[in-house]
């Protein structure tokens, strides 16, 4: 049989276009689904500030305010979840981690918390987006032996700004000058910067002869303009800590950064490096 060479053509350029139209179709639909996809994590970036907490198990239900004085911020990057907290009774805790979205749900998966726990598990949290933040229920908690169902109020405490320093990091070195003198002082401390707030958080030794180990969080605002990072503490469990604090950074590409802080009364010049975490 055959087929004349126009309408072969004719033939060829209808289904050539087809083609087309099928791949554009397809392309725009997975171009949907990653936007959603991005969409859903993005939505949950930002700095919250607690405002209620509320614990309820089989037979009671104790509540917690922040006008009562307890305080707790929650910082979520793109990847990584980082929360501190200070109890009116003193109490301290903070948790990092990572976390994927999906339709309202976030699993959150732990690196590191106050607990000294650095095993993989698994938080799975329902989300509601309020009018001035949002709403987090844990359907399940197990606390000293007992399941509990905990639910969080936040109030969105974000700013409008980016940085290069937006991310979780880890100490990877820390030295302290002081005189001539150089030592080692590294320890196990997390630190998290994203939409102009940070927050960082250590669980270690006092020192190399003691058995037990301290907490400390910090959180406050922060602005970088080249190499100067001002960081604004208000919140910590260091005796005066509060305060401002204007630090030199150097970066050593986009994966680590260091620190340089002076304390000219003390004559002590403190290096500290921080490596990102990586998925």
């Amino acid at each position: 049989m055959k087929v004349k060479l126009h309408n072969f053509k004719k033939y060829n350029k209808h289904k050539t276009n087809k083609m087309k139209k099928i791949i554009l179709l397809g392309f725009v639909a997975t171009m949907m689904v990653v936007g959603c996809k991005q969409e859903a994590k993005d939505a949950q970036v930002g700095a919250y500030k607690i405002e209620k907490q509320v614990i309820k198990g089989d037979s009671s239900e104790t509540t917690y305010l922040a006008s009562d004085g307890n305080v707790q911020y929650k910082i979520y990057t793109p990847n990584e979840y980082f929360y501190v907290s200070v109890g009116k009774d003193s109490s301290v805790g903070f948790g990092v981690g990572t976390y994927t979205s999906k339709d309202g749900k976030i699993v959150e998966t732990n690196i590191y918390n106050s607990g000294g726990l650095d095993t993989a598990a698994n938080f799975n949290l329902d989300i509601t987006k309020t009018e001035k933040g949002y709403t987090q229920v844990l359907n399940e908690i197990t606390m000293r032996g007992q399941k509990y169902k905990l639910t969080e109020e936040y109030t969105t405490v974000s700013v409008a700004a980016t940085s290069a320093l937006d991310g979780v990091w880890k100490q990877s070195k820390d030295l302290v000058v002081t005189g001539k003198d150089t030592a080692d002082k590294t320890y196990n401390e997390y630190k998290v910067y994203q939409n102009g707030h940070f927050a960082w958080a250590a669980h270690n030794k006092a020192d190399s002869t003691s058995t037990k180990y301290t907490t400390y969080v910090g959180h406050g605002t922060f602005t970088l303009n080249k190499d100067a990072l001002t960081e604004t503490l208000d919140l910590s469990n260091i005796s005066g800590g509060a305060g401002i604090y204007n630090i030199v950074v150097t970066f050593n590409g986009t994966d680590e950064f260091t620190q340089k802080t002076v304390d000219s009364v003390k004559n002590v010049v403190d290096f500290k490096t921080y490596k990102k975490l990586k998925k």
